[in-house]
């Protein structure tokens, strides 16, 4: 599973965002890059006299939508993977082990 992960103040907006309604004015270079990367839908109202680009947000898209939940289950998968990855070095480490000690166990048993 590939997974994107936005950075924090990306991911900020784009919580925030949730809750606005359509044809507010948002400011700032985290909306222009979830324009770009298709989270949200917006429409670039930029002026000569704004600093950072503009954007009236007109919506966030599917990818946006299922941002957080796709979040949750790629780190969940990631755990699940890092759990199995401690159990096969511990069963590894046990039959290394095992396998050590077969020297000194052929002579009690002769």
């Amino acid at each position: 599973m590939e997974f994107e992960y936005l950075d924090k103040e990306s991911e900020d907006l784009l919580r925030s965002l949730m809750n606005k309604k359509q044809g507010d004015k948002i400011q700032g270079a985290a909306m222009q890059f979830l324009v770009e990367k298709q989270y949200v839908s917006g429409i670039e109202v930029t002026t000569m006299n704004d600093l950072e680009p503009c954007y009236l947000f007109t919506g966030i898209l599917q990818k946006g939508k299922t941002y957080f939940e796709m979040k949750n289950k790629y780190e969940k998968e990631q755990k699940k993977l890092s759990h199995r990855e401690w159990i096969i070095a511990i069963i590894s480490a046990l039959i290394g082990a095992i396998i050590g000690l077969i020297p000194t166990i052929i002579p009690l048993l002769v």
